[in-house]
């Protein structure tokens, strides 16, 4: 049986420049607006800025919970149905929260966009550039989160749009934008299906060396990858909301300056993600995985014990580059060690454990601060996290090949344990 090609490896370029549209939709008017959201809603409603916290929190778990649907929607559907829909129901969740009455229509509002937040964000189109992009993988993985950071830059026009128009107003005037550019955007990403090894006699040997998700979920590379990627995000999400408390609060220092190291932590990630990009397909991408969570827990330190503005400054920029190096390597190492033919429902399920660490991070970083050692315990504790990810990533290796490919080969030593 032939396997059709969803879509050429050329034409991947332009999967990575669609699905950089839409991340820089979701995060411009979406993530990074939602602290300008929250200061003009509370103030011409008088609803609790719990209420719109609690919205985010809704948002930024959605993309990681419900990861694993996405992924399997995606295997069976297509990326650009999910990312199409995705985007419909993104603008209809803002269509609804623009009219919200009082504050739990806003949040069933939030709920919606969610949801086409997941549809259409990180985990689909992830799934697209790995579908689509064989030669220099790694560079299109390491090129697709800089929609991301050009998001950011929308931010302003959205304080702008709210300050002269009202919040309702920008919001369905958003829903307008993500609909129509959204659908434009989606029109580059694949339309078919990843190939599936679903019976051995009918898929060639290429498919065959592809896991599905229940032979990945039985390989210790599997679990390996999401305890390093895991405890990555953990110290990722602790430093992205405290460094400005510690900044602040430890080191005395302005929220000004303090705003200006967040910027250049970014732009150090950004530059990270595009130096992988250039190199991952040259290295050995375990061992660059491994070498920046040591840099990652060597920065952790750093910010716990030394002193000076200076010295944190310098070691939030060297954590934004590991962090940027790293992060596209977790994706083409799922990818090089699991295939494409059930990539979206190995990525989703890896997404939605490794999320928890999300939550986990920012969560233990506050609960500790309010101790007597303060921050620099609390630091020294993701220090150790990241420590365990640093080991996971040096023991983990490729997985053997899934059953199917062994079966049809002969080789009948199938009780052996990985």
């Amino acid at each position: 049986m032939r396997l059709r090609r969803t879509r050429s490896s050329h034409s991947g370029w332009w999967v990575v420049t669609g699905g950089s549209v839409l991340l820089m939709l979701q995060n411009g008017l979406i993530i990074s607006a939602f602290g300008a959201y929250l200061v003009v809603i509370t103030a011409d409603t008088g609803w609790a800025p719990g209420v719109i916290a609690f919205g985010y929190a809704i948002v930024q778990l959605g993309n990681g919970f419900l990861s694993p649907l996405t992924g399997w929607c995606c295997d069976r559907l297509g990326v650009r149905a999910v990312a199409r829909a995705g985007t419909v129901v993104t603008a209809g969740g803002f269509a609804l929260a623009a009219a919200a009455a009082d504050a739990s229509h806003l949040v069933g509002g939030i709920v919606v966009i969610a949801l086409g937040c997941s549809a259409a964000g990180i985990t689909p189109l992830t799934v697209a550039v790995v579908q689509t992009m064989t030669a220099r993988r790694t560079l299109a993985l390491g090129l697709l989160p800089t929609g991301i950071a050009v998001g950011g830059l929308a931010v302003p026009l959205v304080a702008w749009a709210l300050a002269a128009t009202g919040w309702r107003a920008t919001f369905a005037g958003i829903a307008v934008v993500i609909l129509v550019v959204g659908q434009l955007a989606c029109s580059s990403l694949p339309s078919g299906r990843a190939p599936r090894a679903a019976c051995v006699r009918e898929v060639p040997a290429a498919s065959r060396r592809d896991h599905d998700l229940a032979s990945a979920l039985r390989t210790s590379a599997f679990w390996l990858l999401v305890v390093g990627h895991g405890t990555a995000l953990v110290a990722v999400s602790a430093v992205s909301l405290h460094l400005v408390p510690l900044m602040t609060h430890h080191h005395g220092t302005s929220l000004a300056l303090a705003g200006l190291t967040v910027a250049m932590m970014s732009i150090a990630q950004l530059v990270g993600q595009i130096v992988t990009g250039l190199v991952g397909d040259r290295i050995d991408q375990r061992v660059l995985a491994a070498v920046c969570m040591v840099v990652q827990t060597a920065v952790l330190v750093a910010l716990a014990l030394l002193p000076g503005t200076a010295l944190a400054m310098a070691a939030a920029v060297v954590h934004g580059v590991a962090w940027g190096l790293r992060g596209p390597v977790m994706t083409a190492l799922r990818s090089d060690y699991f295939g494409i033919a059930s990539f979206g429902a190995i990525m989703g399920w890896s997404m939605g454990l490794v999320s928890i660490g999300l939550v986990v991070g920012p969560l233990l970083v506050t609960a500790m601060v309010d101790g007597a050692a303060g921050y620099p315990a609390a630091f020294l504790v993701l220090a150790a996290v990241t420590a365990v990810g640093a080991v996971a990533f040096t023991v983990l290796r490729r997985p053997r090949r899934p059953v199917s490919e062994r079966i049809a080969e002969g080789d009948r030593d199938l009780l052996v344990p990985e």
